[in-house]
């Protein structure tokens, strides 16, 4: 499984290596909202209706990590390389809005 907060604070640093840590902390946390919802809107683009409900289900029980995992790669087809897809096209994204800002 992916590590979004390895991800996000990996991602911060490479935009910008001179930041203190309690700048990447914050940042860590303003940026994680937006990598979830980046995620999820692109996992759920994948769904039919009826398999978008039953993920649904998943996370409203607060299913272990581990069974939504295996539903996700049981159910969207070449589920690794998709997800990296997703993460590769936000660190793509936001490294291009992080330079446009300078």
């Amino acid at each position: 499984m992916f590590d979004n907060t390895k991800f996000i604070e990996q991602l911060i640093i490479k935009a910008n290596p001179d930041l203190d840590d309690d700048a990447i902390d914050l940042m860590i946390e303003e940026t994680e909202p937006v990598v979830f919802d980046w995620v999820m809107t692109n996992i759920a683009a994948k769904f039919t209706d009826e398999q978008a409900e039953k993920f649904m289900e998943l996370i409203e029980k607060k299913s272990p990590d581990k069974e939504i995992y295996g539903y996700l790669t049981k159910t969207i087809p070449d589920y690794e390389n998709f997800i990296a897809k997703i993460y590769d096209e936000f660190e793509t994204m936001y490294l291009k809005e992080y330079k446009k800002d300078e």
